[in-house]
């Protein structure tokens, strides 16, 4: 049975025994029943509220469950130092509720003394752990410098990911590593491994070559300077797709993949799946060879000739013998691009030269 699961009956059981316990012999008084001494036992009447408590609320178990398991990966998603500066607004907060409580208790009514104190308890300590969650980096001020700075280094937990047989294949996410553009650990299952190793020994030429690809992108992925390690599933699966969302949920990781049924597989699950796809789609060149444009010549070249315009995110257009042309809308045909790690660059060629040609 799931430790969540049996945390919530063992629950149940406490409550329907102390409840047993303190009602049934009240209510036994009133019916004139108290003269059976098993029906005053203690043990029996905690088994019967036991009972009771089963058949009343039982069916509530598994939503109970479930918002545990939620907070669970709520809980899980924050940092230690998160946590610990939230827990220490919790405790400020039930101290100045008990300080509150204490005063009503001094001035002797009996409705503030029962009510008020638990709304004030509950008020306060929520905003006792919002205030230490997101006062964190203000509360650390009254710390020393160097304990501060330690704490804010690890205040951030970077979120790890997890790599498909798809996305090892594909070896773009290998320039992304390099690039420094992920963060987090990288887990390779060992049923990815294993599924490498399969493709790579199949009949067929063109799985073959697939598989020594992947097995050659995969110690590649293992030869940068970045923390990866390979993980073991608890549990065999058939479904490389089913290993992959399981492993997802326990370790609380995003799915790096260019498989895009895997990628609808884990929106379905809740899971975010990072499609190396999508990210090659979104940073592709808003120009392409043979586009026509029409820009502003602003400036000469390095070449001579040359006029240089800029398109609207900057992106610098040069274009041959256009010199005289500076100051001037031009219509243009891009002729090639130039991607560098400085930007890109735009080559383009006067539409009214091309037409008198």
């Amino acid at each position: 049975m799931n430790p969540l699961r049996l945390m919530v009956v063992a629950i149940y059981m406490i409550i329907g025994a102390t409840l047993g316990i303190i009602i049934i012999p009240e209510v036994v008084n009133d019916l004139g029943f108290s003269q059976y001494p098993i029906l005053t036992n203690h043990y029996i009447d905690g088994l019967i509220g036991i009972i009771v408590f089963f058949i009343i609320f039982g069916f509530f178990i598994k939503q109970i469950t479930f918002a545990f398991k939620e907070l669970e990966h709520t809980i899980m998603k924050r940092s230690a130092v998160e946590i610990l500066f939230a827990t220490i607004g919790l405790i400020i907060g039930l101290l100045i509720s008990v300080m509150i409580s204490f005063i009503l208790e001094l001035i002797g009514n009996s409705v503030l003394n029962h009510f008020i104190p638990i709304i004030i308890t509950m008020i306060l300590c929520y905003f006792g752990f919002q205030f230490g969650l997101k006062k964190r980096d203000e509360m650390l001020m009254f710390l020393p410098e160097n304990i501060s700075r330690s704490m804010s280094q690890h205040s951030f937990k970077a979120i790890p990911k997890i790599i498909d047989t798809s996305a090892i294949i594909d070896g773009r996410v290998i320039d992304i590593m390099k690039c420094g553009f992920m963060d987090g650990e990288v887990l390779i299952p060992q049923g990815v491994i294993n599924e490498l190793q399969v493709i790579a020994d199949a009949n067929d030429s063109v799985k073959r070559e697939k598989g020594q690809r992947g097995l050659d992108k995969l110690n590649q992925i293992y030869d940068l300077d970045y923390p990866t390690r390979v993980i073991h599933p608890t549990k065999s699966h058939s479904d490389i797709d089913t290993l992959l969302i399981k492993l997802a949920k326990q370790y609380h990781a995003h799915i790096i993949t260019t498989d895009f049924n895997l990628n609808k597989v884990c929106h379905v699950h809740g899971i975010s799946a990072l499609n190396v796809n999508d990210l090659s789609e979104a940073i592709k060149p808003n120009v392409h060879q043979g586009d026509h444009l029409n820009i502003l010549l602003t400036k000469m070249g390095k070449e001579p000739g040359q006029g240089v315009g800029y398109l609207d995110d900057g992106t610098m257009v040069v274009v041959d013998n256009a010199k005289k042309l500076i100051g001037q809308h031009v219509d243009l045909e891009v002729i090639s691009l130039l991607q560098t790690s400085s930007g890109r660059i735009v080559f383009a060629k006067n539409l009214n030269e091309i037409t008198e040609e």
